[in-house]
């Protein structure tokens, strides 16, 4: 018998804060601590997600925020910060007309769906802005045939297979535009691996 599970979908918040003669330099390296977050839709847990950069974070509602600015609690000037840097004066946020690219912002893992292989698609909600690669050759655009591999060929829209154990750190590619503050939405589903309504890969 064929179980069927529900779709899950989580929006992320991206928050960024354009800052004239300032980088977004906290440090471009993976995070020290574990933390995980599980989202929950029709009470099954489906998508796993936990941050791999000091820009991605759990606030207090369990929610997963990518935030370039000193708004961040991981941001290296705050004494309770795990990155913390005495005297520490840069990275106040993303420089405007000014484009970055981070390896691995946040991971997406297969740990939650009972031995079964999942689609997961990754939707931002400004592809002007952020979009996703991942530059180990495992993400697809949606409905195409494209892989984003580097921050050139990222896109707003992707999607990969996920087999029981596996993750995939998501890199982003983020465009600084005009000075002010920029928020957005990472939209994520997931469904069981032929039961997409979407063409992720290459069909065989």
């Amino acid at each position: 018998m064929k179980k069927v599970l529900a779709l899950g979908m989580l929006g992320l918040l991206v928050a960024f804060a354009m800052a004239l003669g300032t980088t977004a330099t906290f440090r471009d390296y993976r995070a020290q601590r574990s933390v995980h977050v599980s989202v929950v839709a029709d009470d099954v847990e489906l998508i796993d997600l936990h941050p791999g950069q000091p820009y991605a974070y759990i606030n207090d509602r369990g929610k997963l925020v990518i935030d370039f600015s000193v708004d961040n609690p991981n941001w290296p000037g705050y004494m309770d910060s795990p990155y913390y840097i005495p005297n520490w004066t840069g990275g106040l946020g993303i420089s405007p007309q000014s484009r970055y690219n981070f390896d691995h912002v946040f991971y997406v893992s297969n740990h939650l769906w009972e031995q079964m292989p999942i689609v997961v698609q990754v939707i931002s909600s400004d592809p002007g802005t952020f979009s996703f690669y991942d530059p180990t050759y495992n993400m697809w655009i949606t409905n195409g045939f494209g892989q984003p591999y580097n921050s050139d060929t990222a896109a707003g829209d992707v999607c990969f297979i996920l087999f029981p154990g596996e993750e995939l750190g998501i890199g982003m590619e983020i465009a600084g535009g005009q000075l002010g503050d920029f928020y957005g939405n990472i939209t994520i589903k997931a469904w069981p691996l032929g039961e997409e309504p979407i063409q992720c890969g290459v069909i065989i």
